[in-house]
């Protein structure tokens, strides 16, 4: 799994995630085959509602974020949700991400990933208004023209007793 770990993450190689979970606006996205994706180029804040030192994010609720991210931006209907700081939201059903390693963070793989319909899930996690642009890790300036949109836009009654709309 190691191996298969470092082989995958070798910057610019493609791969296909069939995410099944999400911890937070940023990742890791937990794939089906057990892969953990750092979203690439974004900083969002914390699921304890903090901001890390030097790294970009989005005040607001993150647990509201996240949920904003796993279903207006990667597309998911959702299953459940696991409470507390190490929780993540489960989605009823994989859903496919098209992503580009670019090297590794910690045990997980940075990458650019793109939904189905082609859009760049990094940008979308901006216009969404979850995550912000963080220029250290989008040297090229892909991300510069991804606008916010108004959460407004963006917004759905969520939970009704532990389980959510879709």
């Amino acid at each position: 799994m190691i191996l298969a770990l470092l082989a995958l993450a070798a910057a610019g190689r493609g791969f296909t995630c069939e995410a099944i979970a999400l911890h937070d606006v940023d990742g890791p996205i937990h794939c089906l085959s057990g892969e953990k994706i750092r979203l690439q180029g974004i900083g969002a804040t914390e699921t304890d509602g903090s901001c890390r030192p030097n790294q970009p994010c989005v005040p607001g609720d993150p647990l509201v974020q996240r949920r904003i991210m796993a279903t207006r931006v990667i597309g998911a209907s959702l299953s459940h949700e696991d409470p507390g700081l190490f929780g993540q939201v489960w989605f009823a059903r994989p859903v496919t991400l098209q992503c580009t390693a670019t090297g590794r963070s910690h045990a997980r793989i940075t990458a650019w990933c793109r939904r189905t319909d082609g859009a760049d899930v990094s940008c979308e996690a901006i216009r969404a208004g979850v995550a912000a642009r963080w220029p250290r890790y989008d040297r090229a300036g892909s991300l510069a023209g991804c606008n916010h949109r108004s959460l407004s836009e963006m917004v759905e009654p969520w939970a009704h007793g532990g389980r959510y709309r879709n």
